[in-house]
C-alpha cells in the first residue's frame, strides 16, 4: 500500500538527513520549552520537510528563512492545531465519565477527536505546498484529503503515534529526532498523496550508470 511506501520514504530521509533532523529536533524542543518561538519553530521545522518530501535542496538556513515568515498566521495555525483536539478530547472525556446514555456521545467525540488529528497532520504541511500560503486553504484541503483517502491518512496517523511511543521507549530519540520524523511523515505523506492525484512532483528520474 502507498502509506507503507511512504512510511520507508520517510526513514530513508530522515536518515540521509541525520544531522539537520537533529538541529531541526533540538531547535523545535527549545521553541517549545520557551513557547514564545514554539510556533516559528514548528513552522521552520515542517518547511524544511515540505522542501525534502519535495526533493529540493536543504539546510539550516531553510529553517531560520521560514521562522521568519508568517509569524502571525504560524501562531494561528500552532494554536488551533492544539486547541480543536484539546477542545474535542475534553468533550470526549467529559462524556465518557457520565452516566447513562449520555455517555454514548463520548465515543463520538472520541472520532471527532481522531478526525481532528487525521487533518491537523496535513495543515502545515499544505501551508508550505501552496504557492501562496494561506490559511483558510490549508485547512479547507487538510479536511477534504483527510475525508477522501480515510484509510491512507489513518496509517499515516499511526504511524506517526508508533514513532512517538517508540521514541519514548528508547528515550534519546524522542529529543534529538521525533519532532523531525513526524514532520518528515506528514509532509512525505502529503506529497505522496498529491503525487498520486497529479498535484505534486513526481521523484526525480536517476539517470542509469
Amino acid at each position: 500500500m502507498k502509506a507503507f511506501v511512504i512510511m520507508g520514504r520517510t526513514l530513508k530521509a530522515v536518515y540521509d538527513e541525520l544531522f539537520l533532523c537533529v538541529f531541526l529536533s533540538v531547535m523545535w524542543w527549545l521553541g517549545t520549552i520557551l513557547i514564545l518561538p514554539a510556533a516559528p519553530a514548528t513552522m521552520g521545522l515542517h518547511h524544511v520537510a515540505n522542501r525534502v518530501a519535495n526533493y529540493k535542496r536543504v539546510d539550516n538556513s531553510f529553517f531560520w528563512e521560514a521562522a521568519r515568515q508568517h509569524i502571525g498566521r504560524g501562531w494561528i495555525l500552532y494554536l488551533l492545531n492544539l486547541v480543536v483536539p484539546a477542545a474535542l478530547l475534553f468533550n470526549c472525556w467529559f462524556y465518557l465519565n457520565t452516566q447513562g446514555w449520555l455517555r454514548m456521545f463520548g465515543i463520538f467525540w472520541f472520532w471527532l477527536f481522531v478526525v481532528s488529528l487525521m487533518v491537523g497532520q496535513y495543515v502545515f504541511p499544505l501551508f508550505w505546498q501552496q504557492d501562496e500560503p494561506s490559511i483558510k486553504l490549508a485547512w479547507r484541503n487538510a479536511a477534504i484529503l483527510a475525508l477522501r483517502h480515510p484509510l491512507y491518512t489513518f496509517l499515516l496517523l499511526l504511524f506517526q503515534l508508533v514513532l512517538i511511543v517508540a521514541s519514548v521507549a528508547l528515550t534519546l530519540p524522542l529529543f534529538l529526532l521525533l519532532p523531525a520524523l513526524i514532520a518528515f511523515s506528514a509532509n512525505i505523506g502529503l506529497v505522496g498523496l498529491l503525487q498520486e492525484m497529479g498535484l505534486a512532483p513526481q521523484p526525480p528520474q536517476v539517470p542509469p550508470r
